[in-house]
């Protein structure tokens, strides 16, 4: 066929065609491919793979890709950096996408910080943080156990826990070991606070007590309460080691 004849002819096709169903058209594509032979099926396997498969974020400007990639929520982000290598350094390089990401999460955003990995690893971390409170995995949890009876008194500080037991006794832990420090025979402790050297309990007698770690001993013993005796805070200038200064507090004031 001449080309004028054939040009022609693809007019026609081509005017015929678009003007069928769409089951039509996938019709006559579908008996035009069978009738299809090597070459004719190659060549149309390369020009599918360049439409159906052109890479959008890789052909658009950077600084479009960044507006587009602002609509996305965060989840899909993380989806979508798993398309391709260069997907990924693009939504990785996106600042304000990890930056909202966080704000939506509730952080306080540093705008003077431009750097996207960062942010971007913060959010993760937050999101796995997140999860693991939600499947009860955020905390590790260990059982600390030598009263043998109800504890009603803890205080926590530097990395020991003081327990005050119905079991008449007192004890300090170390929380990263789970060992028992010291352990002291006590009154019944409504309130427990210390330091390295001493106690100083409110009990359910009516008293509070300071008690010296390393020997178990009472060294001072406060009565004037009407009530189980709880403990103020001691100030940081106010050294427990120094027992005498809490004189004050008796009669009702502690």
């Amino acid at each position: 066929m001449e080309r004028k004849d054939f040009e022609t002819w693809l007019d026609n096709i081509s005017v015929t065609f678009l003007s069928l169903t769409d089951l039509q058209k996938n019709e006559t594509l579908d008996h035009l491919i069978s009738l299809s032979g090597a070459v004719q099926l190659r060549h149309l396997s390369n020009n599918l793979e360049t439409l159906l498969k052109r890479d959008f974020l890789k052909l658009l400007p950077l600084e479009l890709s960044f507006y587009l990639l602002k609509w996305l929520d965060p989840q899909t982000l993380l989806t979508c950096c798993l398309v391709s290598k260069q997907w990924n350094k693009v939504i990785s390089a996106c600042t304000e996408v990890w930056q909202t990401a966080c704000k939506n999460l509730g952080w306080q955003i540093d705008d003077s910080l431009q750097d996207a990995l960062h942010w971007k690893k913060v959010y993760l971390k937050a999101i796995l943080r997140m999860k693991q409170l939600e499947d009860h995995e955020a905390f590790e949890t260990s059982s600390l156990i030598g009263h043998s009876a109800r504890v009603y008194a803890l205080y926590y500080k530097d990395g020991l826990l003081c327990t005050g037991s119905d079991d008449l006794s007192a004890k300090l832990w170390d929380v990263s070991t789970g060992q028992c420090v010291y352990g002291i025979q006590t009154h019944t402790c409504a309130a427990v606070k210390f330091d390295e050297q001493k106690l100083v309990t409110g009990s359910f007698d009516n008293t509070v007590a300071c008690w010296e770690w390393s020997s178990g001993s009472r060294t001072q013993h406060f009565r004037g309460h009407t009530g189980a005796g709880g403990l103020a805070e001691v100030q940081s200038q106010v050294s427990l080691a120094q027992p005498w200064r809490l004189h004050p507090l008796k009669c009702g004031q502690v």
